[in-house]
């Protein structure tokens, strides 16, 4: 059974409202100092607010690329990504140009996923975004593997802003893994319930979830090892 600090180590705690305040952001991330969480997962915009606030924590500061839509041109993902990894990202979450994924314009798409890998280098882990919602089951295949042939670290399964990922898209993902690339599931509810999260860590191989449920999740994890010690 995992302990509170591994569990909580499972989760990156997202705030990405495009109405997000300053203020907001700072709770977010005094949030996932407390719990320890992995990391706190923002707007480009925000990330020295973000580094201000988790410096010697132990959680690390994360921005979102060519976020929510992934339909800039790809030199503008480029400069965000470059950005974000020299201000110090431990992380970055590109998503994807769904429209070339479908058009099967694989070209552009690993093309764009390559130089995120590169870009990111060994100090940043790169985070994939599919957007699984609007995906054939062949295209979620086919990205899978496009990531893990160019070394992506996370394949991560949507934004959160449109469609929400179910169990067979994930396995969709899982089935294709190969290397050392591993899955992200974000996109749910905020209502996500503690059970779903140990059923994603236990049975379906997910590394990590994103949500700004973060905090709460890792709250009821630490009074759920508690009843189980009566």
């Amino acid at each position: 059974m995992l302990t509170v600090e591994q569990y909580a180590k499972h989760f990156d705690l997202a705030f990405l409202a495009p109405n997000a305040t300053e203020a907001e952001v700072r709770s977010a991330c005094q949030t996932a100092a407390k719990y320890k969480v992995n990391s706190v997962n923002v707007n480009s915009t925000w990330i020295e607010v973000v580094k201000q606030e988790l410096a010697g924590t132990g959680v690390g500061p994360s921005a979102v690329i060519g976020f929510p839509y992934g339909a800039c041109v790809s030199k503008v993902k480029y400069l965000e990504l470059e950005e974000m990894v020299k201000a110090g990202c431990t992380a970055c979450d590109m998503v994807v140009n769904i429209g070339a994924l479908k058009d099967k314009n694989y070209a552009l798409v690993t093309g764009e996923v390559k130089r995120f890998v590169e870009i990111c280098g060994t100090g940043c882990d790169s985070k994939l975004i599919f957007e699984v919602g609007f995906l054939s089951d062949e295209d979620i295949a086919a990205l899978t593997k496009i990531c893990c042939e160019q070394g992506v670290t996370y394949v991560k399964t949507a934004t959160g802003s449109q469609a929400f990922p179910d169990i067979k898209e994930v396995m969709i993902m899982k089935n294709n893994l190969s290397g050392k690339t591993k899955i992200k599931v974000s996109g749910v509810p905020r209502t996500f319930a503690l059970p779903a999260t140990l059923y994603l860590f236990d049975h379906l191989g997910v590394s990590l979830v994103g949500t700004r449920s973060a905090g709460t999740l890792v709250q009821q994890y630490t009074e759920y090892l508690e009843q189980l010690k009566k």
